[in-house]
């Protein structure tokens, strides 16, 4: 499938939601309750929910391009790691392997570097906490995929006044259970066991999970989880990644109210020990690759730790609309530490050993007020942060450079709805300092940056079933750690490396309806067009050892997504289209760009126990920078679910599932090298207690 093909399929595709009818009713609406909010809104069968500036808005309703990976479509992926979770989400698109320590992920163009994970135009969260590792040929994210009840992917700079400056590819949110998740109707407890397996990446899964609300004003959350990670095989039975890790997990959540205030705390913790697994979990050994007799990147005993301690305190008084108020204390840390494996004949080189982490302490106090009157709804939220992020590593390496970032932030959004109208503005001002350690030899500069970003964004709904949105941001992106301070072995850093400023521009239409083609249909769908103007775009010179970072002068970056959902009794449709182009003011194709992609699926639910579905993937080849093609592809994967309703069996689910069944020989555009993991089979059994 060509790049022709699938403009043309996103053409249609909004041709025929903009061509509609209009005269179809409107959907069913439900009672949503959502924490962060008194207030309520109306949640649609196929239109999720998302929460923005303390209110909970479905999904068609936010002038943002925007996806929703739920509890039901999490249980049906059995994901053995997070770029599993994303893998269907438009716009989205892996970096690195499937490795469970491999991965970082690229939005539209911005992301994880070759080299590198990087944190480069995506802010990553876990309920809402920043997580980001960069450390050479290692992944960015290490998350618990069982422990998650929603994934949330915000495409394009419009979060970044809440959720942090030059987020310009946008937001990965995630979400762990709640209480709520785990507790029947009418009990004061409850909880869930489960079992899973998967071929490939080999994966053994143990968990349990419970929930506990005595009273009204308490509740608490416990959950354990342990992994034994394997190999990661390609279609040809190959191993690419080692992992041979075994990963205890645990979550930790509780809650107390005392009439107008609440405190919560959370504690998550992963704990990963490796044996003799790969150094390079982007791309595998690699022996010989750069010369003849080279080693390759060699195997050790690694342990990968991953910790987010959380204190909150709220204070939301029933009588009083202009206060709901938290404070939040939190502290993340993500740790490597690499010693030698057992196999002389693959050694990891001395420079690449040792202990790497990232300590981040953060103070963040917000208040949403709620200042509607008569004839409009005003929704405002602001609020202050500042972080310390301690990067160290116990050997001094060039690739990893130690340094110090302080950082302050002020921001506030303001949503506003007179009648049909909907208008978001926002601003964020932040600062950031960052000083090199002693162990960086090549400077001693210290730099100082500032990001001001404001946007505008708004939605009218043409009718009932109808809205148009569009959106203008301003985003500037600081340079990290990394591109600072690399020294990429025998290069030195760029001490003339300025930050990122772009400008994005959307528009676009939802659409929203039932009885459309059959009686009680349901239909949700929205399409929009981006175009992403850059200046100082920070990228590496190369993919060599003597790579160094550099701005590019001006790059431009242009596409558009489309997703649409049908129901229709018991059958599920879906389709979500992904285009990205970008050059450079040379006219230079950026090496960053991902696959255009069509990603179709369809689910029938042939009983009240029994569900079977398949998606599908199609992707468009990728010319590359250095003059090479990644070809195109087709992936698809097969699944069924089983939850018995009466009977001894009631409360058990059993999910099974072939991920690339046809075992497709394959490398996404973002992959630094290839090839993907071949067939996977997935085996999954749990039960309510």
């Amino acid at each position: 499938m060509n790049h022709t093909t699938l403009r043309a399929a996103l053409l249609a595709s909004a041709a025929a939601l903009a061509f509609a009818p209009a005269h179809a009713q409107d959907l069913t609406a439900q009672t949503v309750t959502a924490q962060e909010s008194e207030k309520t809104r109306t949640s649609y069968t196929l239109d999720p929910v998302v929460i923005r500036a303390g209110t909970p808005k479905v999904a068609s309703e936010v002038p943002q391009s925007v996806s929703v990976v739920g509890l039901e479509q999490m249980d049906e992926i059995a994901p053995v790691h997070i770029g599993e979770v994303l893998a269907q989400v438009p716009g989205v698109a892996g970096v690195g392997s499937g490795s469970f320590f491999g991965q970082g992920f690229n939005i539209r163009g911005f992301g994880s570097s070759s080299m590198a994970a990087s944190e480069a135009g995506i802010v990553q969260l876990i309920d809402g906490e920043k997580k980001y590792y960069e450390s050479y040929r290692q992944g960015s994210l290490f998350v618990e995929p069982d422990f998650l009840r929603q994934v949330t992917v915000l495409r394009g700079p419009g979060s970044s006044t809440l959720y942090g400056s030059g987020a310009v590819g946008g937001i990965i949110a995630m979400e762990t259970i709640e209480a709520g998740d785990l507790i029947p109707e009418g009990a004061t407890s409850g909880g869930k066991a489960k079992l899973g397996y998967a071929s490939n990446p080999r994966s053994y899964l143990g968990s349990v999970a419970y929930g506990w609300r005595p009273t009204e004003d308490f509740e608490a959350v416990a959950a354990f989880a342990y992994r034994k990670l394997g190999d990661t095989k390609d279609a040809d039975g190959n191993v690419t990644v080692r992992s041979n890790s075994k990963a205890p997990n645990l979550l930790l959540k509780a809650k107390k109210t005392f009439g107008d205030h609440y405190v919560a705390l959370s504690y998550q913790h992963l704990e990963a020990k490796g044996r003799n697994q790969d150094f390079n979990q982007l791309e595998g050994a690699q022996v010989g690759v750069f010369y003849p007799g080279f080693p390759g990147w060699g195997v050790g005993d690694i342990t990968t730790r991953d910790q987010t301690a959380k204190l909150v305190w709220g204070w939301n008084p029933a009588d009083n609309r202009y206060i709901d108020l938290t404070a939040t204390l939190s502290y993340t840390n993500t740790i490597k530490n690499i010693e030698q494996g057992t196999n002389p004949r693959e050694p990891i080189m001395r420079s690449l050993l040792g202990k790497r982490d990232y300590a981040l302490v953060k103070l963040r106090v917000n208040n949403t007020a709620d200042l509607s009157g008569d004839s409009y709804e005003h929704i405002l939220s602001a609020g202050v942060e500042a972080w310390k992020q301690d990067r160290s590593s116990s050997t001094v390496s060039a690739s990893h450079p130690e340094a110090w970032t302080r950082a302050w932030a002020a921001y506030a959004l303001s949503q506003v709805t007179w009648g049909d109208l909907s208008v978001n503005t926002g601003l964020r001002y932040e600062v950031q300092r960052t000083e090199p350690k002693s162990t960086v030899t090549f400077t001693s500069d210290k730099h100082r940056f500032e990001a001001i970003e404001p946007q505008i964004a708004a939605l009218y709904r043409l009718n009932d079933q109808w809205s148009a949105f569009g959106s203008v941001s301003y985003v500037g992106r600081i340079p990290n750690v990394d591109e600072l301070y690399d020294g990429s072995m025998v290069t030195a850093p760029n001490p003339n490396l300025k930050d990122e400023k772009g400008k994005n521009v959307e528009f676009g239409l939802s659409y929203r309806a039932n009885s459309l083609l059959a009686e009680g249909d349901e239909i949700v769908a929205k399409v929009t067009y981006f175009r992403n103007h850059i200046t100082n775009m920070i990228a590496r010179s190369g993919d060599g050892p003597n790579a160094y970072f550099t701005n590019i002068d001006r790059a431009y970056l242009r596409g558009g997504e489309l997703e649409a959902n049908y129901l229709q009794n018991q059958w599920e449709f879906g389709a979500a289209v992904s285009i990205v182009d970008g050059e450079n003011q040379d006219g230079k194709i950026l090496n960053t760009l991902p696959n255009d992609r069509v990603t179709l699926s369809a689910n029938w639910r042939a009983s009240d126990s029994w569900k079977i579905g398949l998606r599908s993937t199609l992707a468009a080849g990728r010319d590359k920078p250095n003059g090479t093609h990644r070809p195109g592809y087709g992936v698809h994967d097969i699944y069924a679910t089983w939850t018995p309703q009466s009977g001894a069996a009631k409360g058990v689910e059993v999910h099974m599932g072939i991920d690339n069944f046809a075992n497709r020989d394959y490398t996404p555009a973002t992959w630094v090298t290839g090839p993907a993991p071949g067939r996977n089979f997935k085996l999954s059994v749990s039960r309510a207690f």
